[in-house]
């Protein structure tokens, strides 16, 4: 059998819990950068009946309003300097 004092058992445990947080951390993390959106103004929409403001899961010119279900068209926007 391997000796293994007290001290050295506490310090084994305490590292292996580490270990694990780290590992569940850095997952976690990955997983946010994974699913995280990215806004930009090809995928925000505004509804011309009710008028709710969303966006989209993709880059499409045409969707529909998830409150009031009429289909939406993305207008080209003007940039105002």
């Amino acid at each position: 059998m391997i000796p293994l004092s007290i001290a050295d058992a506490i310090f084994l445990y305490f590292l292996l819990w580490v270990l694990v947080v780290l590992v569940l951390w850095f997952r976690e993390q990955a997983r946010l950068k994974r699913n995280e959106w990215k806004i930009n103004r090809s995928r925000l929409f505004n509804c011309d009946n009710c008028h709710h403001a969303f966006i989209s899961a993709e880059s499409v010119n045409l969707t529909r309003c998830p409150r009031c279900n009429s289909i939406c068209f993305r207008r080209k926007q003007r940039d105002i300097e």
